[in-house]
């Protein structure tokens, strides 16, 4: 790895408690340059506490940390506490909203996942992702139409529709994904274990009601697997980041279950990820000095090693990589040519889903037409 990148992952480390000081002291050059891969990989809230680490560790002296730097690292701060704030209070809203009309709702990632970090809101947050369901139907499509509706109904504008979720603007200060699923698979074996675990699993995630944010979220049970079938989705489209292993840095601290871990990582095997699983475990015990015995099972350096050369290439949601052709979103099929070039990269590492996707998208691009959603 570059020096560079040593350093960062260092400040990561220090932020994290697992270890106490650089290697080395940056320099004023490389402080900068700390602080753009933070942006690039939206850490920088969280790493000011890193920062401030440093900063007393050392009296405030020899640090060469340009102060006015700091205060620009402060000033992000403080506007990731005010976005989180403003976040939970319209999940908040969100979940009564679907709840006085009659529906389960769950709050996926986001501010949920926030909370398993000491500090939730120096969490750089996005959007909201809410998982809904309609008790009186028994097929998700019948629930979709549903809410749907409901969403026409209430005036709101539905932008795109998938077979996941809707892009919904309910609040004009925060964008909102109601999801109709919480994930999917290609390859149609894989996608109907992944399903059969989410419905299994929704009536807990729906009555796991957090009085602290005034809103239901997942639990860490689902979230070990859920979490990780997020990275690994992201793979396949617009890329990992380093916020995403960050989260489930958090989910994995928070699990005392050596039983948990066991099932968990059982269940991510059943979907073909046991490699893509051990890679991520590498980053986080190589990378963010991650003790062993909370890893959810043994590293895959060669997978790890990938993963890495792609995450610091692309950054977050692969908003950095220069590798990536951008096409207009109105060109659809051109876009899907170049998403399928991109991902021959992965043939070696993940080919059940690589290999299935072309199919699954021409699938999915006939559904959502004979659905009027294009």
């Amino acid at each position: 790895m570059k020096s560079i990148t040593i350093l960062f992952f260092e400040l990561i480390q220090i932020t994290l408690g697992n270890r106490d000081r650089f290697s080395q002291m940056p320099s004023g050059e490389e402080w900068g340059q700390l602080y753009l891969l933070s942006q690039k990989h939206s850490l920088t809230s969280l790493l000011l506490e890193g920062v401030n680490k440093v900063k007393n560790d050392n009296g405030n002296h020899n640090v060469n940390l340009d102060q006015w730097l700091v205060f620009e690292w402060i000033g992000v701060g403080l506007q990731t506490e005010s976005s989180n704030h403003l976040q939970n209070q319209r999940a908040k809203e969100l979940y009564q909203l679907f709840k006085e009309a009659g529906y389960n709702s769950c709050v996926l990632k986001g501010q949920g996942t926030a909370r398993y970090y000491p500090k939730p809101d120096m969490r750089q947050c996005g959007d909201i992702d809410i998982w809904v369901t309609a008790d009186s139907c028994f097929r998700v499509q019948d629930s979709r139409d549903a809410i749907l509706n409901f969403a026409r109904e209430k005036g709101w504008k539905i932008g795109h529709i998938d077979i996941k979720h809707s892009d919904i603007e309910i609040f004009e200060d925060v964008p909102v994904e109601v999801h109709f699923l919480p994930s999917w698979m290609y390859c149609p074996s894989t996608n109907r274990r992944l399903q059969k675990f989410c419905d299994e699993n929704k009536e807990r995630e729906f009555a796991n009601w957090d009085e602290s944010v005034g809103f239901v979220h997942t639990t860490v049970d689902f979230d070990l697997v859920y979490s990780m079938v997020h990275i690994y989705r992201h793979i396949f489209s617009e890329g990992i980041g380093l916020r995403q292993l960050m989260d489930y840095y958090m989910i994995l601290r928070s699990v005392k279950s050596e039983e948990l871990r066991a099932k968990s990582f059982e269940m991510l095997c059943s979907f073909r990820m046991r490699n893509f699983v051990g890679g991520i475990m590498w980053i986080l015990h190589e990378c963010f000095g991650m003790e062993a015995e909370y890893l959810l099972c043994p590293v895959n350096k060669r997978h790890g090693e990938f993963l890495l050369s792609e995450i610091m290439t692309a950054g977050n949601f692969g908003q950095y990589d220069e590798r990536t052709v951008r096409v207009n979103t109105n060109k659809k099929f051109k876009r899907g040519f170049v998403q399928l070039g991109r991902n021959l990269r992965f043939v070696s590492y993940y080919p059940s889903e690589v290999l299935w996707s072309p199919f699954w998208k021409l699938w999915h691009w006939v559904w959502r037409k004979k659905k009027g959603y294009l």
